[in-house]
């Protein structure tokens, strides 16, 4: 065996081994660069289902407070309505010449 022989064993076998270590290498961030896109996906799902429950939530509170207010309204109808018949029947009253007290 001569030398250029031993030196050709020697380049195909470090060729080897690097063609090897590139392919683990290769391999490897393939499958982390997968387990990333997963992990990537479940938490976009998660935020998405989390929006449209958020969504519902904000609708559903909208809606109640729509309801408040025009209860609110309702009731301050009601209460100046109150107001202006006792302001109506107390000037009836202290026309008559007896003032009638509320308790």
């Amino acid at each position: 065996m001569d030398w250029f022989t031993g030196i050709s064993i020697v380049t195909i076998a470090a060729g080897v081994t690097i063609s090897l270590v590139v392919l683990v290498a290769v391999g490897s961030i393939r499958r982390s660069q997968n387990e990333a896109a997963s992990r990537q996906s479940q938490q976009i799902r998660k935020l998405t289902e989390t929006v449209a429950t958020l969504s519902q939530q904000q609708q559903a509170a909208q809606t109640r407070i729509q309801q408040l207010t025009d209860a609110n309204r309702k009731l301050s109808d009601e209460l100046s309505a109150l107001g202006e018949r006792l302001s109506d029947a107390d000037t009836v009253q202290r026309v008559a010449g007896t003032a009638r007290l509320l308790h």
